[in-house]
């Protein structure tokens, strides 16, 4: 038996936790104190028979008997620690943060540690956190940003009213990581934390419109477009993921990444243009060409294909192309891994069967395509103007 234990009883709580820095006592269903640990009877400078069935008034101050008692009476428990101050000298008081556990017999283990070194662990967690998040949003390759709002906006407001405070309220950047400077192009020796807002993300239509967005989203939002200024001035095609954090109806921060989508978007405008291109080209051609899937189904026609054949654009696509080819001779022929050429008889709409010389080109890619263009096999007679108008 242990010497700083009451012998009336042995615990659980004591058997588990006896010897740990928490300063531990139970209370029977009287509340008075039943057993102790070592760490409590050093703090206390007591000895065990002179603690054991000593009230709880002699071991808490008053500020805390009413709760004791409370806990001592009361089938329910505090899920979350408490304060509690506990009797350490004449006239002084110390504060605990304490846990209560319910054991056999209807007993209450009180488990404590000095606010000081619950406060000093908290705080060296919240360090560890900060450290530990500062270096992963400072390493990070995406731009990431905060917008703080010195005065917080009132978001049960109209969205007119909302818009204005976003754009207008007193506001800085925080937590802006390297790679937001290098996105704005910031000068070397310069905080982008220090910068004012509004040089980088000015108010404008597109950004209003964004903002908006935001608003009728539930400030979260994703890839929303807006229109920033880098450092110099110049205009800069970004796209925002949007957060926000609030407390109860005020906005207190927008925080997300952003990256620039300026060449992205000069890319696909190329790509565009080239499509728009290519299709003018084909449209003007005067030979039909088509393009095929490996199955024979037509993909894509141009409007030679009616004027030589008399087939429409519409009445051909995602129709098989055996309807008016065919088109088991033209794969087998083509071998289709490199261009060809082969001699088909094409069943036109206006007549009977003419025949065709057609090149077929596999195109590059995942999903094997053909484009079949077509000329008239040498040989063929030629309709005269009145006989095609005919």
């Amino acid at each position: 038996m242990r010497p700083d234990v009451s012998p009336l009883s042995t615990p659980t709580v004591l058997d588990l936790l006896g010897p740990s820095p928490l300063l531990i006592d139970v209370l029977d269903r009287r509340g008075r104190i039943a057993a102790a640990n070592g760490a409590e009877l050093r703090f206390l400078k007591s000895e065990i028979n002179h603690l054991v069935g000593r009230d709880c008034e002699d071991l808490y101050s008053e500020t805390s008997i009413p709760l004791i008692r409370s806990l001592v009476e009361s089938r329910s428990l505090p899920d979350a620690p408490f304060v509690v101050w506990m009797r350490t000298g004449p006239g002084r008081d110390t504060p605990f943060l304490a846990v209560a556990v319910r054991e056999s017999g209807e007993r209450l283990a009180m488990l404590k540690m000095p606010i000081e070194a619950g406060a000093l662990a908290i705080d060296q967690e919240i360090r560890e956190r900060a450290e530990i998040l500062t270096d992963m949003i400072g390493s990070a390759t995406d731009a990431c940003w905060c917008i703080e709002f010195l005065q917080p906006i009132d978001i049960s407001e109209s969205e007119d009213r909302i818009v204005d405070a976003i754009f207008g309220h007193p506001q800085r950047w925080r937590a802006c990581n390297d790679a937001m400077a290098g996105l704005y192009e910031l000068p070397k020796g310069l905080e982008f934390n220090d910068q004012p807002v509004a040089r980088y993300f000015p108010r404008s239509a597109v950004n209003e419109a964004m903002i908006r967005s935001l608003i009728r989203s539930g400030y979260r939002l994703d890839r929303a477009v807006a229109v920033d200024h880098r450092h110099d001035g110049s205009e800069i095609l970004v796209e925002n993921d949007f957060r926000a954090a609030i407390r109860g109806e005020r906005l207190v921060r927008l925080w997300g990444t952003v990256r620039d989508i300026g060449p992205a978007r000069r890319r696909e405008q190329q790509l565009e243009a080239r499509a728009d291109a290519m299709l003018d080209l084909l449209s003007a051609a005067p030979d039909p060409i088509l393009m095929l899937s490996q199955g024979g189904v037509t993909l894509a026609a141009n409007p030679a294909v009616q004027a030589a054949w008399g087939w429409s654009v519409e009445q051909l696509l995602g129709r098989p192309i055996g309807d008016i080819l065919d088109f088991g001779r033209l794969v087998a022929d083509a071998a289709l891994s490199q261009p060809a050429e082969i001699d088909l008889d094409v069943r036109t709409t206006r007549a009977r069967p003419e025949p065709w010389r057609f090149r077929v080109s596999p195109m590059e890619g995942t999903t094997r395509r053909f484009v079949v263009t077509g000329r008239p096999a040498p040989g063929r007679r030629r309709q005269s103007a009145r006989e095609a108008a005919q």
